[in-house]
């Protein structure tokens, strides 16, 4: 057994050996003959060691495997190499959202050419829709590839079938793939359904309002037959940012107790204006949460973690001039004032709730974290300058839209005449065409 188990040490040294020097033939034979072994040049390496080992295990009685010569059991093969498995790339290693453009340009367009809804397009969409014919008007901006549209689809042909023959009633529709410039006029989004109406005689781009209620068939007919005055809507869920049963964070200041909460010499009150449509508010929310209950576990009658709804208190946004979400403002002990707040634009996230916002609270806000130090103290302005911006913001917004009103109008006009011409055109070349029939 020794003796077996040195011969096997010995060849698979030799095979070792052998690779790394295989130029050196001679050498090679000289070392076989040492061992007994028979090797021929033509003898491949691996059929050498595979006798050597065989040899040794048949005249010691260490059973072989089947198949060959010596011993019991026979000849024991080397293992070979096993096949490694080929990669094959699937389609599931592609982002599931990204289109198939090819596969759409194949696809079935929603609204056939020869269907119900009239197909507008950037040559016929301002005679279509501002000629003052129709009493009211229903336009969606689709495209192949939203989800979305596909399923307001069928409600959205249906009802278009059923006014098709109304004179009064005109639905329309606009592929956004093949109407970018429609698209950028009206500001759509063409992962996304945008549905237009107009009631009576629309004149300018600004007089087709955004529908936004539920599209279905019998919304759809609810809302052409009252031409546009009952809107079904359909009221949606959504999770609140923090739950209205836990006391923390405290989610009661109002306008009319925010003073006495924010204003208390007994503690450090830290402050979230946030609204529930924030995708930011949404990420922060959890870390505000927990920031809330461990200050309530460890400085229930030195901290309050107060949070503050936009949407439902916006004057108290308006007091603090808030227009990014969230935004996160500190009154220390010492703060008597607006103006004495101090905004916090730090790390909210995660960790940085414990390393970061909890030692600013725990300093009256005097210990600032490394991420705010360039921009530290910032404090609200007084409300006579806050209004002022307000009002300067409200009145920029108000001659761009006058502005724009005005590009529109004059738009209109030239749109009228340029069809008036197209008309007049049409009407002289039908009456040369009569008068030349009746010369006839």
């Amino acid at each position: 057994m020794i003796r077996t188990c040195i011969l096997v040490v010995v060849a698979c040294s030799l095979l070792a050996f052998v690779k790394a020097s295989e130029a050196d033939d001679n050498e090679l034979q000289a070392e076989l003959s040492k061992l007994g072994i028979g090797a021929n040049p033509s003898d491949t390496i691996q059929a050498a060691a595979a006798d050597a080992v065989n040899k040794a295990m048949a005249q010691h009685g260490a059973g072989a495997r089947p198949g060959g010569a010596g011993g019991a059991q026979g000849r024991i093969p080397l293992p070979t190499a096993r096949a490694q498995p080929q990669r094959h790339h699937s389609n599931d290693d592609w982002d599931d959202d990204e289109p198939d453009y090819l596969a759409i340009r194949k696809q079935k367009d929603f609204y056939p050419k020869k269907g119900d809804a009239m197909r507008l397009k950037e040559s016929n969409f301002d005679e279509e829709i501002f000629n003052g014919e129709q009493e009211f008007t229903l336009v969606n901006f689709y495209s192949k590839w939203c989800k979305q549209c596909g399923y307001q689809a069928p409600s959205f042909r249906a009802a278009a079938k059923r006014y098709k023959n109304d004179p009064k009633v005109k639905i329309a529709v606009v592929n956004q793939e093949g109407n970018y410039d429609l698209s950028v006029r009206f500001d759509t989004e063409p992962s996304e359904p945008t549905i237009f109406y107009a009631h009576k005689d629309p004149q300018i781009d600004g007089d087709l309002k955004v529908y936004e209620g539920e599209v279905s068939f019998a919304a759809l007919l609810q809302f052409i037959g009252s031409r546009g005055k009952e809107m079904m809507k359909v009221e949606k869920y959504v999770r609140p940012l923090f739950d209205p049963r836990d006391a923390v964070p405290r989610q009661d200041v109002n306008l009319t107790n925010f003073n006495e909460t924010v204003f208390n010499k007994n503690k450090n009150v830290m402050m979230m204006f946030y609204a529930g449509w924030s995708e930011f508010c949404q990420v922060d929310a959890s870390n505000y949460t927990v920031l809330a209950q461990r200050m309530a576990i460890t400085n229930p009658d030195d901290v309050e973690i107060i949070a503050i709804d936009t949407d439902k208190h916006e004057h108290l946004a308006d007091r603090f001039d808030v227009q990014g979400l969230p935004a996160y403002w500190f009154a220390n002990k010492t703060a008597e004032k607006d103006t004495d707040l101090v905004k916090y634009t730090g790390d909210h996230n995660g960790a940085m709730v414990i390393e970061e916002l909890e030692p600013y609270i725990f300093s009256q806000g005097q210990k600032v974290p490394w991420g705010m130090q360039h921009d530290w103290p910032i404090h609200p302005k007084p409300w006579e300058e806050i209004k002022a911006e307000m009002d300067k913001r409200k009145a920029e917004e108000k001659a761009k839209d006058d502005a724009e009103r005005e590009e529109q109008e004059k738009r209109a006009v030239e749109r009228r005449e340029k069809l008036a011409a197209k008309k007049k055109k049409l009407q002289e070349k039908k009456d040369a065409k009569k008068k030349k029939k009746d010369e006839l």
